[in-house]
């Protein structure tokens, strides 16, 4: 099966998809879009490894991951994602301990549920995700508008996820171009956070 990443090594002449182990992998890659993406599976080597050992030095707290010029958010959170799947799968059992946050769909969402009575069920699920998934990768900044809302939404999920000793990983273009129109004291600290996680990684 191309979707499963112990392929190489299953000694099972047929995948009938009754093993548990396809079933955990798989609820962890449908759950983050990656279930029929080719992005991750036509990867170079050492992207894999630079984001192998991107993850060995990240254990808990915070680590903030910035896209090499040439590349794009999109593959670098969806690499990290998988990368992430491939190593905290084991005992997940159909929990979701590994989740890609797209911060500017959350955004939209949260926006929209301003305008009706209650939040979408979606927005319930994705809210207890993101607090409680062992290791939460944020991306998708690049087109993002950094107010006071937007960067105290980020600062209060660091402060609730550092306190119960969760990994959080933040997927970002080049910090200086991040978009802040108005003088935001949050937005400050947040890349002051950003700043002081950046991952130095050796391919």
């Amino acid at each position: 099966m191309r979707n499963c990443i112990f392929t190489a090594h299953c000694m099972e002449p047929f995948c009938d998809k009754s093993c548990p182990i396809f079933a955990e992998i798989s609820y962890l890659l449908e759950r983050n879009r990656l279930i029929d993406s080719d992005s991750v599976y036509d990867v170079p080597s050492s992207d894999i490894k630079e984001i192998s050992n991107m993850l060995n030095m990240c254990e808990e707290g915070v680590c903030t991951f910035i896209v090499p010029q040439g590349k794009t958010s999109n593959y670098y959170s969806d690499l990290i994602t998988y990368c992430a799947i491939c190593k905290y799968w084991k005992g997940s059992q159909l929990h979701l301990n590994v989740y890609n946050l797209r911060y500017s769909t959350y955004l939209d969402s949260v926006k929209k549920s301003w305008s009706k009575k209650s939040e979408s069920e979606d927005l319930e699920y994705l809210e207890i995700w993101m607090k409680s998934t062992k290791v939460l990768i944020v991306s998708n900044f690049d087109y993002v508008n950094f107010g006071d809302f937007e960067s105290q939404q980020l600062l209060s999920l660091i402060q609730e996820r550092q306190s119960e000793g969760l990994l959080t990983i933040f997927v970002s273009p080049n910090l200086n171009s991040l978009v802040s129109t108005k003088s935001s004291a949050f937005f400050r600290s947040l890349k002051r956070i950003f700043k002081e996680s950046v991952m130095e990684v050796n391919k």
